[in-house]
């Protein structure tokens, strides 16, 4: 059972939802269940610090669900399998990713089945019971692991990480390899998972085929790592993403050279106009962001999540006013 997997790397609140106008919920939409998983001593189970990050991580978890519901309706009780790791040598803040399933008659299609996302959005547990997903989290890196405390200059924001990461393991996240290929099976086979439908390149041709579902090799070697400015490289272009980025398609992160497990699962870092948005691929030390923008809402959409309600021009443009605010304070990433 394959994981797709994307991770935050780092560059070299309630209060924010309210202020807003995205009361936190009264009742998560969606319950965490996490099994911890590191051997005794280590990681969410060391001796000193362990109860404070399994703290940390429940708080973050219990908090993106009041972020989660204030906008979506979806909601389940995703299990997953917790890990830490101590690399102070590493750019990986935090990684996780949801299970993923595929029958092995399936047609050719956008049909890998993700666990988590089928579970929000259908009640169906694709997995038997197993865990839906993972989360790894670096400390070997520095947090700010309090939720009221404003991180520092020397610390990352914990929380916001946390939010990036379970907005991963939801679904906002490619299935495809450097070479192209899907995480099940060779590119022949045709299987994908529900972002990849909306990946084009620049001049808007779809890397996977929409009526073959085979990829478009040349287009997308071209395209992964050709984002050497805001014009070039891959973009989303699912209608409510487009919609929300004023009739333009979004852009994604794909660098030269290609990075495992942040090219194409994440906005794009080259571009200002995006800059201090939640699922960027890096992050830089002190506060975070802990909302989404209408972009990033609308991505969500596009792969099948529901709006309670429709937010007014106006409330997205509150949104994004209060996110250029916060980008203007902290600087997302070292150019």
């Amino acid at each position: 059972m394959p994981l797709m997997t994307s991770r935050r790397t780092l560059a070299s609140t309630a209060a924010l939802l309210i202020g807003l106008g995205l009361a936190p919920a009264a009742n998560a939409a969606i319950s965490f269940e996490f099994n911890y998983l590191d051997a005794a001593g280590f990681g969410f189970n060391d001796t000193t610090n362990g109860a404070a990050r399994r703290n940390a991580l429940e708080t973050s978890a219990l908090q993106f669900s009041n972020l989660f519901s204030s906008i979506f309706t979806e909601s389940g009780t995703l299990t997953m399998d917790v890990t830490g790791s101590d690399d102070s040598s590493s750019s990986t803040l935090a990684s996780a990713g949801s299970a993923l399933v595929l029958s092995g008659s399936a047609p050719a299609g956008f049909n890998i089945g993700e666990v988590v996302r089928a579970k929000l959005q259908t009640g169906t547990d694709l997995n038997d019971g197993d865990a839906d997903g993972t989360v790894n989290v670096n400390f070997g890196q520095p947090w700010e692991l309090d939720l009221t405390a404003t991180p520092s200059d020397s610390q990352y924001d914990f929380y916001s990480t946390m939010y990036h990461e379970f907005f991963h393991a939801l679904g906002f996240a490619s299935s495809m390899s450097q070479d192209g290929s899907p995480v099940f099976g060779d590119k022949s086979a045709g299987n994908w998972v529900a972002f990849d439908q909306f990946i084009v390149d620049k001049n808007g041709n779809p890397v996977i085929d929409p009526s073959s579902f085979a990829l478009n090799q040349s287009t997308w070697d071209a395209a992964s790592v050709g984002g050497a400015s805001p014009a070039d490289g891959l973009f989303f272009n699912g209608s409510f993403a487009v919609a929300a980025n004023s009739g333009q398609p979004l852009g994604l992160y794909s660098p030269n050279p290609w990075e495992g497990g942040s090219s194409s699962a994440h906005l794009d870092d080259q571009n200002p106009a995006l800059a201090g948005l939640m699922m960027l691929a890096a992050t830089d030390t002190g506060p975070g962001a802990r909302t989404l923008s209408a972009v990033e809402i609308g991505v969500l959409r596009d792969i099948g999540y529901t709006v309670a309600a429709v937010p007014e021009p106006e409330s997205y443009a509150m949104m994004l006013a209060g996110l250029a605010m916060l980008g203007a304070i902290a600087k997302r990433r070292t150019r």
